[in-house]
């Protein structure tokens, strides 16, 4: 019997390759494709793109922060998703990152700038800041663009290249063609503040938000001229029809906003009470330059043996005596943590005056005073009370706790202790409780000042350590585009 043959067509191997082809485009449109949001869900990484910055992302240590990255922790929490953050060096590789598949979204306190919207989407704002003209304090201020071109033309004005300050540099030329300026990709605003504060510029141009974060740092900078209103800050993405991550993200914004959390979050970093004056700080940025290089071995040294932050060890002792060791004062305490001597003695302090003894034994008491607090009182909260009661005694603390449970309020709380401590200098109230009369708006400000000091010295020691050539490592094997990676936990401890 004849066998039947195949048609040469089914004989071809290129037939069975065409049709395994055809069958896999074929199940490929069967298969629905999955949003962004559910990407996400299944991926379970929610991938950012990040620009250093001391209100965006900072690292130094085993200290990473910014109010960018805290509220990019929270909503990688709400999504139940981790965090994975990849670093740029400049605005322009930010933001063409979002165009990858590898990027969700870019963040970098993004100014949400009409140009800018015509490229991208953008969140709901998270915050709003407006565009700032700096210089030196010394120098008069011009009543306008056109007074400070009249002026001179040998001015020197830099900007961060890619920022909506350079955009809006770009705007102004069209009725001052003669306006000149430098742009640089790899600067941040917080080192245009130093440039412009040393002299090494006339002018440069930052958010309103960084001035405030850092006005402390920078006591000999002020306004020039506003350029701006206060513009929306949000979260950058790809522009696409696909909107269902976008919402997501902008619900939760809402939800976070309206709870209270957000504004907690920006006072943290932006709204500090008992902020320092011109002179007081241009004094603490004195002592950081002459008098932490000599001592910040000791303040990581004594913190060490404790497991404490040398920072607020450091923050503590400059608020006590501003690191002089020597140090005195009419009521009898001495020393770099001012030691009265029956403290010191319990210590085991024998010299107050030495500046490692005053160290040891100022942190050794504060431990003692922490463990007398009640352990279920969550950090910062413990500390801050601890603190409270380093300066104003632990009798008078218990008192002010003792009016906050009367009054119906939590005596757990650091925020509501704040406000009853005071209440201690009135004799309606200290006549009510064992300990009687205490100065008790000090210890409020005390606590206050030294966490501010910790901000500052957070600031401080990231800025000194900021180096991009070690930063950004692959740099040296790559173009400079090239991002680092690093894969973030989301969670991060309170501030």
């Amino acid at each position: 019997m004849k066998i039947p043959t195949l048609p040469p067509l089914l004989r071809h191997p290129r037939f069975y390759a065409g049709a395994l082809i055809l069958l896999l485009i074929w199940a490929g449109f069967d298969t629905p494709r999955l949003n962004a949001l559910d990407a996400l869900n299944e991926r379970g990484i929610l991938r950012v793109a990040i620009r250093p910055g001391p209100l965006s992302y900072y690292r130094h240590g085993e200290t990473t922060g910014g109010l960018d990255y805290r509220l990019l922790n929270a909503l990688a929490d709400h999504l139940g998703v981790e965090l994975q953050v990849r670093l740029y060096e400049n605005l322009d590789a930010l933001l063409a990152a979002v165009h990858s598949n590898g990027i969700d979204l870019a963040a970098a306190t993004l100014t949400a700038t009409e140009t800018r919207q015509s490229r991208y989407q953008f969140s709901q704002p998270y915050l709003h800041v407006a565009m700032l003209l700096v210089q030196h304090s010394r120098k008069p201020r011009p009543a306008s663009i056109a007074e400070l071109l009249a002026g001179s033309d040998d001015y020197r004005l830099q900007v961060v290249a890619g920022s909506s300050h350079a955009e809006k540099l770009r705007e102004l030329r069209r009725d001052h063609p003669q306006l000149h300026w430098q742009e640089d990709a790899e600067v941040i605003m917080f080192q245009l503040l130093e440039k412009v504060q040393s002299g090494e510029l006339d002018y440069s141009l930052v958010d309103s938000s960084i001035l405030q974060l850092e006005r402390a740092m920078f006591p000999r900078i002020e306004v020039a001229l506003p350029l701006t209103e206060p513009q929306p800050v949000g979260f950058a993405f790809a522009r696409s029809p696909d909107h269902s991550l976008l919402e997501a993200i902008d619900g939760f914004l809402r939800d976070y906003r309206d709870s209270g959390a957000l504004g907690h979050l920006r006072d943290n970093y932006l709204n500090h009470q008992g902020r320092l004056d011109v002179a007081g700080a241009a004094l603490f940025r004195r002592r950081l330059e002459e008098r932490l290089p000599e001592y910040e071995p000791l303040f990581r040294e004594v913190a060490a043996e404790y497991d404490h932050d040398w920072l607020l060890l450091a923050a503590q002792a400059y608020q006590e005596s501003h690191w002089e060791p020597r140090a005195r004062s009419a009521t009898g305490v001495r020393g770099m943590m001012m030691l009265t001597r029956p403290t010191a003695q319990q210590m085991g302090v024998t010299d107050r005056l030495d500046a490692e003894q005053s160290l040891r034994g100022g942190l050794a008491y504060l431990q003692h005073l922490h463990g007398r607090i009640p352990s279920r009182i969550p950090e910062p909260d413990r500390t801050k009370l601890a603190l409270a009661a380093y300066n104003v005694g632990l009798g008078h603390l218990n008192d002010a706790r003792t009016l906050a449970r009367r009054a119906g309020a939590n005596p757990d709380s650091w925020s509501v202790l704040a406000r009853y401590l005071p209440l201690l200098r009135q004799k309606k109230y200290y006549s009510t409780v064992r300990h009687g009369y205490a100065r008790g708006q000090e210890p409020v400000t005390y606590v206050t000042n030294i966490y501010n000091y910790k901000r500052i010295l957070d600031w401080h020691i990231w800025q000194r350590e900021l180096q991009f050539d070690t930063l950004f490592e692959d740099r040296r094997n790559g173009p400079a585009t090239t991002p680092y990676q690093d894969i973030l936990d989301a969670s991060l401890a309170p501030l």
